[in-house]
């Protein structure tokens, strides 16, 4: 497969998702949380989805070529490693979605990251929530967390992405 099909398809299999997630959370109060603010595509796919909720994006530096940006109250700027450890403290309640996508070509390379996200982020989410991901989560230490239930949705994923529901 070509890196471009890949990327499209990562790209889709990411938009069935996070539309998938919109009946998911339905019923749970809460805002998004948004790990790697990117360009500000997804980010702006989330504001669509969600318009009624508060969605805080977390980035280690907004690029200049950033197309959407949240107001700086929602935005986490600094490493994910710091800046999720202080998340509580601001966020106004617990998150029903969360959703990283870390653009990394190597998703090995994203271990580290999505390790510092699964450490707080149980902490920082509403019980029957979910996690969305490009990373399993099992790559972290080779299981899932016991705070995380694997949920499969074959016609919205493929191989490419991954739904935690937090129990």
């Amino acid at each position: 497969m070509s890196y471009l099909d890949n990327f499209i398809n990562r790209m889709t299999a990411q938009r069935n998702c996070l539309d998938l997630a919109v009946e998911l959370v339905r019923g749970i109060e809460g805002p998004v949380l948004e790990f790697g603010l990117g360009h500000g595509r997804t980010y702006d796919h989330l504001r669509q989805n969600f318009p009624d909720r508060d969605i805080y994006a977390f980035e280690n530096r907004v690029s200049p070529n950033v197309f959407v940006r949240p107001a700086d109250e929602l935005l986490f700027l600094g490493d994910i490693a710091d800046t999720i450890r202080t998340a509580a403290a601001r966020l106004p309640r617990k998150a029903a979605l969360a959703h990283s996508d870390l653009g990394l070509k190597d998703r090995q390379g994203a271990v580290p990251i999505v390790a510092d996200i699964i450490a707080y982020l149980p902490g920082l989410m509403a019980k029957g929530g979910f996690y969305i991901s490009n990373v399993d989560i099992a790559l972290v230490d080779g299981s899932v967390p016991p705070a995380f239930r694997r949920r499969d949705f074959p016609q919205a994923t493929g191989d490419q992405y991954h739904i935690y529901e937090i129990v």
